[in-house]
């Protein structure tokens, strides 16, 4: 009685985080970023990888928030281990880039882009094939 219980309490959270990201994505078609940036962060808190995502990329572009790539890098590698290929690819692309809060790492982002291509990120894959092509003309 007490699992079932439990199970559906779990059910009713994973819907109750996914209509705030879909709520929040609703708000942040409408132009009220910071109303979105909110639901995220509860959906995100919440567990849900799908609202960690979005966040980061928020965070990582300065959109609608002030631009901390260490924030979005934290997000990123949340999802990344939670197997969200994107997450693994967000990751990536901050280490490919670099930035003020997040050093450049093509190692690093070689790695990020490896483990969202194995997830089945055809992005990642490009991405780490064309880094493989890269390195073999540098060594």
């Amino acid at each position: 009685m007490i699992k079932t219980i439990i199970s559906i309490g779990l059910l009713l959270s994973v819907n109750l985080f996914a209509d705030l990201v879909d709520d929040g994505s609703a708000e942040y078609d409408k132009g009220n970023k910071k109303e979105a940036i909110g639901l995220y962060t509860q959906a995100c808190d919440g567990g849900n990888m799908h609202a960690c995502i979005k966040l980061g990329l928020q965070y990582a572009s300065g959109d609608g928030v002030k631009q901390d790539t260490r924030k979005a890098k934290k997000l990123f590698v949340e999802a990344c281990k939670a197997r969200y290929s994107k997450g693994c690819f967000g990751l990536g692309v901050l280490y490919k880039q670099g930035s003020d809060g997040v050093k450049q790492d093509i190692r690093k982002a070689q790695m990020a882009f490896s483990r969202a291509c194995y997830i089945g990120d055809q992005r990642g894959c490009e991405q780490f094939n064309l880094l493989d092509s890269n390195m073999s003309y540098t060594l």
